[in-house]
């Protein structure tokens, strides 16, 4: 069965992505000014990290749990790892929004020139990549880990055919044997009885020797 901390993990997860949801969803478009959507967007980008790095320590419980809980465990890891991606691409946005809105405001406001502001843009379309890329590469081994699951499960199946096969022969055996067992009941119990028959005719032969003697004697010794 899945351990307990992968259990408090799945819970913390699920929490965590609720609370991104609600704040990019509706947070966002609440906000009154842009340094109040600068502090809300710090706080989805601390949820996308410490969701990623609850996924990983999931990732590590897997490997320790049972084989035949793992598939599930695996299924569950990847959806919501695909949910951290849609959240993530939905922060990029929201971030270069935000970005490209305070670039063009400090622009209109001052004599900052284009350039700086492309090289921000550019920076920030790098960095969503870079973490896409890496999210890319996490779900690239949760696949490859969920493959190696089904391989194992598969093999674990084909012992427990063979297994099963071995006890249905052995089955088959003992009710032989069982059978046999019964026939030798009845053959030990038929001797047993022709054993009392033996030995009431030997005492029935035996009083009829003595009788005979015994009439043999009294005729010779006492009838002359």
């Amino acid at each position: 069965m899945s351990s307990h901390k992968f259990e408090s993990l799945d819970e913390e997860v699920e929490s965590i992505l609720d609370q991104v949801t609600d704040k990019l969803e509706c947070g966002v478009k609440q906000c009154k000014s842009k340094e109040e959507q600068k502090y809300l967007l710090r706080d989805v980008e601390q949820l996308l990290k410490d969701a990623s790095n609850s996924l990983t320590e999931m990732d590590i419980e897997v490997k320790k749990a049972p084989v035949d809980y793992r598939n599930t465990m695996n299924s569950k890891i990847l959806r919501y790892k695909d949910e951290l991606i849609r959240h993530q691409q939905h922060y990029e946005q929201e971030k270069a929004t935000h970005s490209r809105m305070s670039n063009r405001s400090t622009r209109f406001s001052s004599t900052a020139d284009t350039d700086t502001f492309d090289a921000a843009i550019r920076k920030q379309i790098q960095d969503g990549t870079a973490v896409l890329e890496r999210t890319s590469g996490s779900i690239a081994r949760s696949t490859a880990i969920a493959a190696e699951t089904e391989q194992v499960g598969t093999e674990v199946l084909g012992e427990l055919g063979t297994q099963r096969e071995t006890l249905s022969r052995t089955r088959d055996r003992l009710v032989d044997a069982d059978g046999e067992l019964s026939r030798s009941k009845r053959l030990i119990r038929s001797m047993s009885r022709h054993v009392v028959y033996n030995k009431i005719l030997l005492v029935i032969i035996i009083i009829l020797e003595i009788a005979i003697l015994g009439g043999l004697v009294y005729w010779k010794f006492f009838m002359k």
